[in-house]
Formats: structure tokens, C-alpha cells, sequence
């Protein structure tokens, strides 16, 4: 299983499948010379195609623009906890503490922060020891993160579980379970943690932060871009999880 899991993360990666493309091109090339020249084709199309920014953009926005950001005007509407999911802290290299931190990271607690000071409810922190250094876990940092920006410590619960999204989920349960949740995560994961709420009967409310894309649909044309090749990675990624999702959660029911 886990060798099956390395070989779809190679595989979803434009750059990884562009390559193995050319070099089956040219494994074929003495022997099946036509057959090398579609594969050697098929490498040029599939790095010229997701390395193009639109093309990035549009396998982006079903993920992250289908969710818009949520009206909190109601004062008299806030939540019981507010959920910010972990992203990665990096244990390592000599580096102040803040660039220890993703962009993930810092824009997701950034969000759950602004959130706080609106509703005065308590943030709660998920994430285990799935760091570089295993010793180092995450939510303990994240606390650390929140009470240097003054937020009060019994305002700061932390489960100190989770290496992956679902794992993050269980570990909130014994809070989040019939209770309002305001949850903080990157766009391109609130369809799975739509539908790990609803599977586990849990009321949240969804923000998204960490948008990859410019949510527009009107064609242009660019440079290829390492960048787009990196985007469109992670919504290949993001899809197959989401195919997993379902495909686990069937198994299960």
C-alpha cells in the first residue's frame, strides 16, 4: 500500500510524468521509432500544457473557488471553537522563528487569529509530530505562535494528534462534536473537510485561506512557469485525495 502511494505521488506531478514520457521516447527510439515519437510528443505536450498558468488556474478553481469566504458581520453568531487544521513548521536550518513557518501555515493562523479577536472563541490547534525533527509537534509550536501575538492561554486548546487531514479531524472530536466550529484550513481542502464534518455530524463553517489561483476563467496566454507546474501538482493531488475520500468512505459504509 505504501509502495502504491509513492507511485501515484510520482505520477501526479506534470514534471515527474513529462519525463518519464521522454524517457520511454527514447528507450523506443531504435526499435519502435514511431512509438518513441509519441511519447517524446506526449512529453513536450504534457510539460508545455501544465507548466502554462491558465491551465493551472483552471484545474485550481473548481477546489478553491466554489467556496467563498463566510459573512461574519452577526455578532450574534459565533462559534463554540475555532479549528485552525496545521500546515508545516520546518525544525530545520538556522533560521528566525518566523521563517520557520509556510505560507500555509502563517496564512491559516493569521486567519484563525483575526477570527479570535472578532468572536472571542477559543482556537483550537491540531497537528502531531510530523515534522523533521519528530521530536518537535506542531500544535505546541502553533500555541507558542498564538501566545506571542497576546492570545490569552485558556483561549488555546491543542490536541498535539494528526499527521494528515482526517487524523486532524478525530483528534478535534471530543470539541467539535455538537458544537459550532469555525473552520481554517487552505482552499483547496474544504471539500474534504466538508465531508469529513458531515460524515462525522459536526457543524462548521468553512474558510478558506492559501489560494493558489486567481479565481478567473477568462484565457490568457504565458510563459511556462515552474510555479504553474507546482499548482497544477497540487491539484492533481488534491483530487486523487479527494477520489480516496470517497473511495474509503464507500469501503466503509
Amino acid at each position: 500500500m505504501e509502495l502504491l502511494k509513492h507511485i501515484v505521488l510520482f505520477f501526479i506531478s506534470p514534471l515527474n510524468l513529462a519525463i518519464s514520457f521522454f524517457a520511454i521516447g527514447m528507450l523506443l527510439s531504435r526499435r519502435k521509432p514511431y512509438f518513441s515519437k509519441i511519447f517524446k510528443l506526449m512529453s513536450l505536450a504534457t510539460f508545455f500544457l501544465f507548466s502554462q498558468p491558465y491551465v493551472s488556474d483552471l484545474l485550481l478553481y473548481p477546489l478553491e473557488h466554489e467556496h467563498h469566504y463566510p459573512n461574519t458581520q452577526s455578532d450574534g453568531d459565533n462559534p463554540d471553537y475555532i479549528l485552525v487544521l496545521a500546515c508545516y513548521y520546518s525544525t530545520f536550518g538556522n533560521v528566525p522563528d518566523t521563517s520557520r513557518w509556510t505560507e500555509c501555515s502563517l496564512q491559516r493562523n493569521v486567519e484563525a487569529f483575526k477570527l479570535h479577536r472578532k468572536s472571542g472563541a477559543p482556537i483550537l490547534i491540531t497537528g502531531g509530530n510530523f515534522l523533521h525533527d519528530s521530536n518537535v509537534n506542531y500544535s505546541e509550536k502553533a500555541r507558542e505562535f498564538f501566545e506571542e501575538l497576546g492570545v490569552s492561554k485558556d483561549k488555546i486548546i491543542i490536541t498535539k494528534l494528526g499527521t494528515d487531514t482526517e487524523e486532524e479531524v478525530l483528534s478535534a472530536l471530543p470539541y467539535i462534536a455538537g458544537a459550532k466550529t469555525w473552520v481554517v484550513s487552505s482552499a483547496t481542502h474544504i471539500y474534504r473537510l466538508e465531508n469529513l464534518f458531515s460524515s462525522y455530524n459536526c457543524v462548521g463553517e468553512f474558510f478558506p485561506v492559501n489560494h493558489h489561483s486567481k479565481g478567473l476563467l477568462t484565457p490568457y496566454l504565458a510563459f511556462p512557469s515552474a510555479s504553474a507546474l507546482s499548482k497544477s501538482e497540487l491539484a492533481f493531488y488534491e483530487y486523487v485525495a479527494l477520489m480516496k475520500q470517497k473511495l474509503t468512505s464507500n469501503t466503509v459504509n
